[in-house]
């Protein structure tokens, strides 16, 4: 949660600690062999693609058109407008996967008669300062000074000296931290260099100067590991985000939304809705799983989706298509089918 010990709640460190002590194969964290884009993102976008999905790039949402009941609260989504033009498009169902201020951007108002929506507004989110260091070593190597300095030849699928997994500390300011190289060597590993430790700082360090946080970053790494002083910093890289994770501090739990809304065909996804694996990437993909259960529960019947859709039609007859004719008959975000 990138918050120290005396503001974080304790729900985040026993969902952690009880992970740990009853899965064997939580004490090895495996990494992507790359980056985010290529290890995960483009698998995906391939599965999905491979299935006549289209996807609209470019064409970001503005605005939420929904229906209202007799006291003005939101009843179902009718359509959404996108991109530069605010194209309006219509959907059987809508899933807003965001962030905590995207989600708290897009929400009409109205949205907010309900106290599920409501709460999202209550929760707050984290600053963080994230860091690489390149070095002429392997700075995680414990057990030869030789092997520390031993850089030559091709070093490559996992071959770095060091420690292949995700690093935890309460002895500095970064909580979590790896070296790339060695977990990740796809496309982190360069041949005739070393480490390239990436760390992620607390709020604490937010406000200072890229070139303060990368000081002390390798102060840290340094009082960690003793022997990597020995060792040159060659090359280093500051990325701040002011909205990161969701501040899971003592309280915030109960304003964490499910997936499923008062609004019968609108759906959320995201770490910050309510799942077991708190704010993370896995926690991410909980939420997907969730939402698509919840999206199947609501599909069929003649009250799902799909009928709720029919009739909608039905009673709207004079609502003109949008866009071209031939695209049109393609579901925006779904499959061809």
């Amino acid at each position: 949660g990138f918050i120290d010990c005396d503001h974080i709640s304790a729900r985040a460190m026993l969902t952690i600690f009880m992970l740990f002590a009853i899965r064997t194969e939580a004490s090895v964290l495996r990494m992507l062999d790359g980056s985010p884009q290529t290890g995960l993102h483009d698998p995906i976008i391939k599965y999905l693609e491979d299935r006549n999905v289209k996807i609209h790039l470019g064409n970001a949402c503005r605005e939420i058109l929904y229906d209202t009941d007799h006291e003005g609260k939101p009843t179902r989504v009718t359509s959404i407008k996108v991109g530069p033009a605010k194209t309006e498009r219509k959907f059987d169902a809508v899933v807003c996967a965001l962030d905590v201020p995207g989600i708290q951007k897009i929400l009409p108002e109205d949205f907010r008669k309900y106290p599920q929506f409501d709460n999202i507004y209550k929760l707050d989110t984290v600053p963080i300062a994230t860091v690489q260091l390149r070095f002429n070593g392997w700075v995680t190597e414990l057990n030869s000074e030789e092997r520390m300095l031993d850089i030559a030849g091709d070093q490559s699928d996992g071959k770095g000296g060091g420690i292949d997994n995700l690093l935890y500390s309460a002895d500095a300011e970064f909580s979590c931290f790896a070296d790339l190289a060695v977990t990740s060597p796809g496309e982190y590993y360069k041949t005739g260099e070393g480490s390239l430790i990436q760390a992620v700082f607390d709020e604490r360090a937010f406000d200072r100067s890229e070139d303060q946080i990368v000081k002390d970053a390798i102060t840290q790494i340094h009082s960690l590991f003793p022997s990597s002083s020995k060792l040159e910093c060659t090359w280093s890289h500051v990325v701040k985000l002011g909205q990161a994770l969701y501040r899971e501090s003592p309280g915030q739990d109960k304003y964490r939304p499910k997936q499923a809304t008062p609004v019968e065909n609108f759906f959320l996804a995201g770490s910050y809705t309510y799942q077991d694996y708190l704010d993370s990437m896995e926690g991410a993909t909980r939420s997907g799983l969730m939402v698509a259960d919840e999206i199947i529960a609501r599909a069929d019947g003649p009250d799902g989706l799909k009928s709720m859709m029919t009739k909608w039609q039905a009673a709207n007859p004079g609502v003109a298509k949008d866009g071209a004719e031939e695209e049109a008959k393609m579901p925006y975000f779904a499959t061809a089918k």
